[in-house]
């Protein structure tokens, strides 16, 4: 197995390329930061240091925390979110506008867990701002949280969904932002939907707006996103105009996440120009940022990226690496949102239990009082009647209890006898299909028995007869002769019988392709296949060439049947002794350590165990899935 080189040898090798920018004379600039700039004016901590009156510390929060939403700071975002909601906590006598900053802490948190990629938390801060802010009231934050609940959909895919929302904030809102802020975001939808025609009616109808209401950074977004609409439609040298004037706009004023978008756009659009050293350079440039300033998912970006430069240059061996990097910081994302999720349901389970005290000693100090009145109020007698009626009450209750604790375990019973059938069934049904295997097979064996025996036998035995004569003439050497040539031909038909023409006329590659475009001809799903080097691929032989057929055949079925993804990713690579599959959707996922292999992956793991190869899923619920094979190769 190749040693893949460290990430730490890579990231020093990116390091070297940007710094060699310095010593080009390029028509382009772009900037290295070793950490990320501070973005806010330290007199603001200062001041929330030392300030104890409570309304100006929650101005200085939220000012705070509103300049790193700006800034992109995903972190700093939920901590000012959760340190506005700790400072509001409980003092909605002491706050004449509780409600409207509480509402901004629901929103900061919204915004701040949507770009952790925590989509139900975002979800529900947004729900729970709706609810603090009622239109009557508060009509912006209102449609300010519709607009962050719409933009969560927008994430999760349901694009029809976050359509209607938007819709409606247009049609009832009456504030500029709010109005502009919705625009911008149905383009968003539009432009995911891929309706670039939509997309870009409504994008230049919010550049047109910003003319009266000015926010930059909305601006920027709105101009990359034009700049990628062109990119689809091929007109690189306007898109590179945009990316240009964002780049130097947004590290002005000090938009960093922009700033980052705005290189790996036009690092993309160089590389579809074909000038991949500039791309090369500039992805690089920004790759140092990325890693500085831990953004996993830019940082996947830029390796895609870079590894397509490399596959174009013909440097499949730093392809390799690269796509092993990528697949690692992919997983460090899924790793990461997992911990993230872990720890809000701690802190979700914390204070639940320390809610539950309070309700327990609340309870307790009622029923105290409680005792004290029914102590002072109420006589003997009644006390006596209250028994009496009470017993029989009991008593029915215990009966109805008992039969319902019967019923539960009948019920548990009678699952536990239907999930065996349905084992059982799943098992006849796995052995149903062995037997017809076997008989397929027994079938074969026979028939080719019969084809030995009756007519190659039959032959030889001819020939033997006559060889064992005493004497042969010219005519009897002739027919044993022709029998000779007859017999050659049979066996060589039969042998061909035995291998299929298709493996054996075709390249490995060519079958996939074909395969592929058939599927994409009769589906919604996009399918790419990516061989590198394609002519090492190729030379591939039988049984390898068959058997990978047959596993990518087993990986497209069980992604059309299961995953609803709408993009598929194969990547088949070879390197020295090591060929390379990688299989790739963004459909809905499953937990691998809880699923049970189906009779497709069961298939798959028979064939690599007869190759000596290996197979690894990884997959999570919504992430999609990435399947990883290796089989060992003679050179």
């Amino acid at each position: 197995m190749i040693r893949i080189i460290s990430a730490t040898y890579c990231y020093l090798f990116i390091i070297l390329i940007s710094f060699s920018v310095k010593s080009q004379e390029k028509k382009d600039w772009y900037s290295s930061f070793g950490e990320i700039p501070n973005t806010v004016d330290r007199h603001f901590y200062k001041d929330l240091k030392t300030t104890t009156n409570l309304l100006k510390r929650i101005k200085i929060i939220d000012t705070i925390a509103t300049i790193h939403i700006q800034s992109g700071n995903t972190d700093s975002i939920v901590y000012y979110g959760n340190l506005l909601q700790n400072e509001i906590r409980g003092r909605e006598n002491e706050l004449s506008d509780y409600d409207l900053y509480l509402s901004k802490s629901y929103n900061i948190l919204g915004k701040g867990k949507l770009e952790k990629g925590l989509f139900d938390d975002a979800m529900k801060h947004h729900l729970d701002g709706i609810a603090v802010s009622p239109v009557v009231k508060m009509s912006k934050m209102h449609y300010t949280h519709q607009i962050g609940l719409g933009i969560v959909y927008l994430n999760q895919k349901e694009y029809d969904t976050a359509l209607t929302i938007f819709q409606t904030c247009l049609k009832n809102s009456t504030d500029t932002e709010v109005l502009i802020l919705a625009k911008k975001h149905l383009a968003d939808t539009y432009f995911l939907k891929k309706d670039f025609s939509k997309a870009k009616s409504n994008y230049l109808q919010v550049l047109d707006d910003l003319r009266l209401y000015e926010n930059n950074k909305i601006r920027l977004e709105t101009q990359l996103k034009l700049g990628r609409i062109d990119i689809f439609e091929n007109n690189l040298n306007h898109a590179l105009a945009y990316f240009r004037s964002v780049k130097e706009i947004a590290l002005q004023s000090k938009f960093y996440d922009l700033y980052i978008n705005a290189v790996i756009q036009m690092g993309i659009v160089y590389y579809n120009q074909g000038h991949l050293q500039d791309a090369e350079i500039i992805l690089s440039s920004a790759y140092v940022n990325t890693v500085q300033w831990n953004k996993l998912e830019l940082q996947r970006d830029v390796i895609m990226v870079l590894r397509n430069i490399k596959v174009a240059e013909k440097d499949y061996e730093n392809a390799y690496n690269l796509m092993t990097q990528y697949l690692g910081v992919s997983n460090e994302i899924l790793t990461n949102q997992n911990k993230e999720i872990v720890k809000d349901m701690e802190v979700k389970y914390q204070t639940l239990q320390k809610e539950k005290e309070i309700l327990a000693l609340k309870e307790e100090q009622l029923l105290k009082e409680s005792e004290i009145e029914r102590q002072r109020t109420i006589k003997k007698a009644f006390l006596i009647g209250f028994l009496v009626v009470l017993l029989p009450v009991i008593a029915l209750l215990f009966v109805y209890f008992q039969k319902l604790k019967t019923q539960i375990e009948l019920n548990k019973s009678q699952k536990e006898v239907n999930s065996q059938k349905v084992h059982g069934l799943m098992k006849d049904q796995e052995l149903n299909l062995v037997k017809a295997t076997m008989d397929g097979q027994n079938k074969e064996r026979m028939r080719l028995a019969r084809e030995l025996h009756d007519s190659i036998g039959g032959n030889l035995a001819s020939i033997k007869l006559q060889l064992s004569g005493n004497s042969h003439n010219g005519t009897q050497q002739s027919n044993i002769i022709q029998q000779v040539d007859e017999t050659y031909h049979q066996v060589r038909d039969l042998s061909h019988n035995l291998a299929s023409k298709k493996f054996q006329n075709n390249g490995i590659s060519t079958l996939i392709k074909e395969y592929v475009n058939n599927i994409e001809e009769g589906s919604h799903q996009k399918i790419s296949f990516n061989p590198h080097p394609e002519e090492k691929i190729n030379e591939i032989e039988n049984p390898l060439k068959e058997e990978l057929f047959k596993i990518i055949q087993e990986l497209l079925t069980n992604t059309l049947k299961h995953a609803k993804a709408d993009q598929i990713d194969i990547y088949l690579n070879q390197y020295q002794t090591i060929l390379q599959l990688l299989f790739e959707d963004n459909g809905i996922g499953f937990e691998a350590d809880k699923v049970a292999d189906g009779i497709g992956f069961k298939n798959i793991r028979n064939r690599l165990h007869s190759l000596s190869g290996n197979m690894v899923i990884d997959s999570t619920i919504n992430r999609g899935t990435v399947i990883n094979i290796e089989i060992p190769v003679s050179i």
